[in-house]
Formats: structure tokens, sequence, C-alpha cells
């Protein structure tokens, strides 16, 4: 067998790694001294259940995964693998000594993307490898788009509330704190009504790169609709968040949104509410937790106290 190095193309490189699922210790010390020579990070599982508890923590862009194994066989992890939002885009590679068709078919019918026998050259493993990097490439940028506001360039509403939904379920394992803020333009009609569309679009773009500019690369910036954000803050209290959304507050007032030569004045009004450990919320109720203390700040003009 030829041991040649073959480098993963950079456009194909991934922070996740593949994940071999092998009940035979020596094949898999073997694959996975190969898959590490040729670029790729590497976890190994020893049986099915392990891997697919080693495939929901890390999400693996490639399960490489034996069909015979105790506990749970290879079709049964396939199986598995899908009917979990958070891994059914997994590229699932099936392992056999067999090469008969209708065992190909049971395993495509699990759900498998591909299908490889023990004694295939290491070559054809590798362009196997990368035809399945390649596939995932293409649908994180398809679902990167899909996530992605037009406008602002800032994350949308669909992929903020998955974010909130895996968060929460992260600060409460792990004891971190957690913090939602829901925000609102304050004056915003009048530019719009006055000034026109143009005006108002520009100053939702002055707005998105303001409070994205302020936030740390962990947290998570949304634009909600319309004039509202959402800022999800990571590893972080209802006092470092209120202290981030004030400085943008008064970053409006020394650096004015200015059109046509103009400034047109507007504010900022925001909600906090922080996770709590003892009693998990749903994400709506998180959410809509932080939502009412926004509008009672922008009735009372005051930053309420943090629920």
């Amino acid at each position: 067998m030829t041991t040649d190095h073959h480098p993963i193309d950079d456009a194909l490189r991934s922070d996740r790694p593949i994940l071999v699922v092998e009940d035979d210790p020596n094949f898999a010390k073997i694959t996975r001294k190969r898959l590490e020579m040729n670029g790729f990070k590497v976890l190994c599982a020893e049986d099915g259940q392990q891997g697919l508890e080693l495939c929901l923590e890390h999400q693996p862009d490639i399960v490489l995964s034996d069909w015979m194994m105790p506990k749970m066989d290879g079709v049964e992890l396939c199986q598995a693998i899908r009917r979990d939002q958070r891994t059914h885009h997994t590229y699932v590679i099936l392992i056999s000594n067999k090469a008969d068709t209708g065992e190909r078919v049971r395993g495509f019918d699990a759900g498998a993307d591909d299908y490889l026998v023990k004694s295939c050259d290491p070559e054809e493993l590798y362009a196997r490898l990368r035809a399945g990097l390649r596939i995932r490439t293409l649908q994180r940028e398809l679902q990167r788009q899909a996530w992605i506001d037009g406008m602002t360039r800032l994350y949308n509403r669909a992929f903020f509330y998955e974010r909130v939904e895996a968060e929460l379920g992260r600060a409460v394992r792990y004891l971190d704190p957690l913090t939602v803020a829901m925000i609102d333009l304050d004056n915003f009609k009048t530019i719009n009504d006055t000034r026109g569309h143009l005006a108002g679009d520009a100053a939702i773009l002055y707005a998105a790169q303001s409070i994205q500019g302020s936030c740390r690369d962990s947290d998570i910036v949304c634009r909600y609709g319309g004039d509202e954000y959402a800022v999800l803050f990571v590893n972080a209290d209802t006092d470092h968040s209120r202290s981030v959304l004030e400085r943008i507050r008064q970053g409006f007032k020394t650096r004015p949104f200015i059109w046509d030569g103009e400034v047109l004045e507007f504010g900022l009004s925001y909600g906090l509410a922080q996770a709590n450990h003892d009693n998990p919320q749903a994400p709506d109720a998180f959410i809509g937790q932080a939502d009412a203390a926004l509008y009672e700040m922008k009735r009372d003009h005051k930053v309420p106290t943090a629920r």
C-alpha cells in the first residue's frame, strides 16, 4: 500500500475532525495514522454507541464507520446520525469486508453517503474523503448564505434562534453565564418617514456596524427584523452586556449618523435577560424576557433591572 502524502486543499480545511468508528484496534490505529499524515484531524470510537456520542459532541464533517460492530452497527449509527438535527448533514462513509450489491444498497438506504471495502487502496480512501469534504464545504456555504441578512451581513433571526437554543443548553450544562439582548432603534421611523427608505436603510446598516463592532467575536449579533437587533452574549452576565450596550448608545452621540451632509439623530433601547441555571428557559421564553425588558426601557426611558 502506498504511503504518499496528499495534503488537503486549503479550501477544504475544516476545524472539524473526521470520526473513525472501528472496533478493530489495529485497523483503527492504522487508519488514524494515515489520515493524520495527510493533514486530517481525527477522532476514534471503539463502537457505534461511542461513535454516536462523539458525533453529537464534536459534529465532525465526516464519519468513517465500520459496518459490523458491537452495541450499534454502522447502519444503526448512520440512521441515528440522520435522525438528529445537529448531525443530519454529516457525510457518512460505511466500510465493510463485503462488497456485494445488496449490502451497499442497504447502507445507502440507511442514509450513507458512500461505501468502501476495507481492502481498498489508501489512495481511494483519500479521494473519497476529499469528495466528502467538498460536499460539506458547499453545504456550509449554502447554509451560511441562508443564515445571513442580505442588507447588514449580520446573522438573521433563524440562525440566532438556533444558537440561542444551543447556547442555552451549553450554559446550563457547564453553569456558564449567558445573556441575551433585544435592541430597537429610537426615532428610526422619523428618519424613514422624512428622509426616505434609502436613509432608513443606511441608518440600519450604520447601527448594525456599530453594534457588531462593539461586541466580541464570540458574541452572536443578528438583525432580528426591521430596525430590531439581537445579541447573544456568550459566557457573559448582564453587567458586561449592559456596559457594551451603553457604550454603543454613547457612540451614537459621539459618532452621529450623517445622511446627505445632515446629522440625523436616533437612539437605542434594549432589554436584557440572563439564563437561569436553576430553572432553564425555553428559547422563546428567554428571548421574550429580554423583549419585555426592551419595551419597559422604551416606555420609561431608563435601563430596567434584568429579570
